[in-house]
């Protein structure tokens, strides 16, 4: 009676302790996988993770610019990843202008709207936009250049990535933008420096995920940058 039960307890231990070290490490890795420090972001995140693409500082910046109060859960969605991979795909197929307004990131009031608050989009160029005097908003000195009103966020930079022709690497011209659907609830100084800060943030994750040569010259944190 003793040999059996001694033999019983041996095959219980033999299948719970792997178990139960693959359940302490996936709780463990969940956890390290939620820290976020207030001036980081994780600029390789996969599809459908595009938030991670901001840091506290940049999701704050978004409740701002949408007006949404804190007590508001915002939901995100997009394909970062798969943004990045659309672009190249385009430029070595010979269709650089396919690879227009291409979806980086959304975010939402909640999850029963359907329109974004805020939408975040890149887009393969060909040179800057000539902005017109009675254009609402400022340029600014950031990435090749930078633009900023109360509705949009607008970033242009130069990216030269070994991604690019089909791996013999080339130069483009990129533009992105983060568009406001929402009033804000701030000043309309304080509302293009938000703008600025969310589309600089996700220029500098896009970058990484285009493997841009030194992060296409964009800044390692965010300043506000001088008006040009």
């Amino acid at each position: 009676m003793g040999k059996t039960s001694s033999a019983r307890f041996l095959r219980f231990n033999i299948w719970v302790v792997p178990m139960v070290t693959g359940l302490i490490l996936a709780v463990a890795g969940c956890h390290r996988g939620e820290s976020k420090d207030e001036n980081s972001a994780d600029p390789t995140s996969g599809e459908g993770s595009c938030e991670k693409a901001l840091s506290i500082q940049g999701e704050e910046a978004v409740r701002r610019v949408a007006g949404v109060p804190d007590s508001v859960k915002m939901r995100f969605s997009g394909h970062s990843k798969d943004s990045a991979d659309e672009l190249v795909s385009n430029y070595d197929s010979g269709a650089p202008g396919e690879a227009n307004n291409l979806d980086f990131c959304r975010a939402y009031r909640d999850s029963s709207e359907v329109m974004p608050s805020i939408q975040i989009e890149f887009s393969l160029v060909q040179e800057v936009e000539k902005r017109e005097e009675t254009t609402i908003g400022q340029d600014y000195r950031m990435g090749v250049l930078a633009r900023a009103s109360t509705k949009l966020g607008v970033l242009y930079f130069e990216c030269s990535s070994k991604r690019l022709n089909s791996g013999a690497g080339a130069t483009v011209l990129v533009r992105g933008e983060s568009r406001s659907n929402d009033e804000a609830a701030e000043s309309e100084k304080a509302t293009q420096e938000d703008n600025l800060r969310i589309i600089y943030e996700s220029s500098r994750a896009f970058s990484s995920l285009l493997d841009c040569k030194s992060n296409a010259g964009l800044p390692a944190t965010f300043k506000m940058p001088p008006e040009l």
